[in-house]
């Protein structure tokens, strides 16, 4: 084994154990009341369309849901059953989960390798990150799925390095419960497995009932998404496929190099190197240094099956976000033991000041990234185009302004969207958070889960048939099936989104009256473009 890095005597004392503890909840508690205080202060950005659609969800909690598994709904309904419908209710378990991956990423480091100095920096580390900094206020299925991944990975460690039987079940329960999330989760299961084949310790493991355990209680906890899947005619089997590849998708030319040049931009170029630099230095020592080759082992095989999924389909960029979790620590012990020498550290050290210069300079772009309209303006005509939350704005005025005129119409006029997630948008953001319904699928659109639900129906047997509308729709030409699908329907003026003095984009919405229902849904697997 790499002998564990020394430190001067200065560095001994100022940065004791229990300081090093003192700072890192100093840092939590310090970045959670200011995430918290952003959320409820002005903050700039509203529900994303996923937030948004998974608070509607879980207005109605099931076994599980069309996309996804029902774990992130239950989360959602408790911050809002103890704080209530609001923005900062929904996002609140995010700061909390954020936190706790922040806890485990300290107590795996300190396991591993005896340090309260490194597993610090790897903490430290980790909040440089840009894709952590962008995601770290947002509520989304990747906030539990992290969690849970570096939760597993931390007891895997006990479990194989101090050779205790108690974590297997636990590890099995803990993936299950991020299944339930994120069906990725279940990647962990075989990914841990080619680790341990890899290490002459974990084939001993493999040879016990403990990874076999954890494995079928895994497996038992995905029981409501298969009953549900049953009931639904595994609508979720084919969603996945068809997002993934699996279903036989053909070989996509480019994408494998969109993933490398996207994950290069989300962790920063200079990180980038570093990280690459470390993995390749627990590969050459993987037989000396059991415990920084396992950290590669986990990283690498996520980023193996995500870079595998890229040659049949589109890997969205958050996709491989939790190999980065082990891959951080690992960069973090490559690093300090560069800083033992002079010699050593030499080579590393810029790379190393540019990752910190490049994670303080994305911090007050993620909080608010109008800031790049106002750089832009001198560079592009667009300069709307720079916002990297432009998608996130808006939605409150939207709402106001379908409030006042869902008003204007008589008793029982509804709003419909064209796709899902301005459904859940309308559905949050409207006065009263009434019930919404998504006319997307009608006309070719990708399905979701309120085609799943039957009181949400727009054919002609819907009950709303003979009622007015509001219409939320999309730029552009308007689809024939919507002005067919109503007596008369009448063009509302344009809501244009004004950011910095310029306009990001414009929402479209009309006045429809008498609706007479859609031809039913076509049994359009074509439209599943997710």
């Amino acid at each position: 084994m790499l002998p564990t890095p020394k430190t001067t005597d200065s560095s001994a004392t100022l940065l004791t154990p229990i300081r090093c503890r003192w700072i890192l909840a100093l840092l939590l508690i310090a970045g959670f009341s200011a995430h918290l205080f952003y959320l409820i202060h002005n903050c700039p950005v509203d529900l994303s369309g996923d937030e948004a659609q998974y608070w509607d969800w879980s207005r109605r909690l099931g076994l599980s849901y069309y996309s996804k598994g029902p774990l992130i709904a239950y989360i959602i309904r408790a911050s809002c059953a103890l704080f209530g419908n609001t923005m900062p209710a929904v996002r609140l378990p995010a700061l909390l989960l954020g936190a706790g991956t922040s806890i485990i990423t300290y107590l795996l480091t300190l396991k591993l390798f005896h340090s309260d100095r490194l597993a610090l920096g790897a903490v430290l580390l980790n909040h440089l990150v840009p894709l952590f900094i962008a995601g770290s206020l947002l509520i989304t299925i990747d906030s539990p799925f992290f969690f849970c991944w570096g939760l597993a990975t931390y007891l895997a460690a006990i479990a194989l390095f101090n050779a205790k039987r108690w974590p297997w079940p636990v590890i099995g329960l803990v993936v299950g419960i991020g299944a339930l999330g994120k069906y990725a989760m279940l990647l962990w299961l075989p990914i841990l497995g080619v680790a341990m084949l890899l290490d002459e310790t974990g084939r001993r493991a493999l040879r016990t009932a403990g990874p076999w355990l954890a494995c079928a209680l895994a497996l038992v906890c995905m029981t409501p998404v298969v009953i549900w899947n049953a009931r639904h005619n595994w609508v979720t089997v084919r969603h996945v496929a068809h997002q993934t590849g699996a279903s036989g998708g053909a070989l996509s030319r480019g994408s494998e190099f969109m993933l490398i040049a996207s994950q290069i931009g989300v962790i920063g170029p200079p990180l980038a190197v570093l990280m690459i630099a470390a993995i390749v230095d627990a590969i050459r020592h993987r037989r000396v240094d059991r415990k920084t080759f396992f950290l590669a082992a986990i990283g690498l095989g996520f980023l193996a099956f995500n870079f595998l999924a890229s040659l049949v389909a589109k890997v969205q960029v958050n996709w491989p976000a939790p190999a980065y979790f082990t891959l951080t620590i690992l960069t973090a012990r490559f690093l300090s033991m560069r800083m033992q020498s002079p010699a050593a550290w030499r080579p590393w050290r810029g790379w190393f000041y540019a990752t910190i210069v490049l994670g303080l300079l994305f911090m007050p772009i993620a909080n608010d990234s109008s800031i790049l309209i106002s750089i832009s303006k001198h560079f592009t005509k667009q300069p709307g185009d720079a916002d990297l939350m432009a998608r996130l704005r808006g939605w409150h005025t939207l709402g106001d302004v379908v409030t006042d005129e869902l008003a204007s119409l008589p008793p029982g006029a509804f709003i419909m969207c064209d796709d899902y997630q301005q459904t859940a948008e309308m559905a949050f953001y409207v006065r009263g958070q009434p019930r919404t319904y998504c006319a997307g699928p009608y006309f070719g659109k990708r399905l979701s889960q309120y085609d799943m639900w039957s009181d949400r129906r727009l054919d002609h047997t819907s009950p709303l048939v003979g009622h007015d509308a509001i219409y939320v729709g999309k730029g552009g030409d308007m689809t024939p099936e919507i002005p067919a699908a109503f007596d008369t329907i009448e063009p509302l003026p344009d809501l244009d989104i004004i950011v910095r003095g310029v306009k990001i984009h414009t929402f479209k919405t009309f006045r429809c009256h008498g609706f007479k229902g859609f031809n039913a849904i076509a049994n359009n697997s074509s439209s599943e473009s997710f």
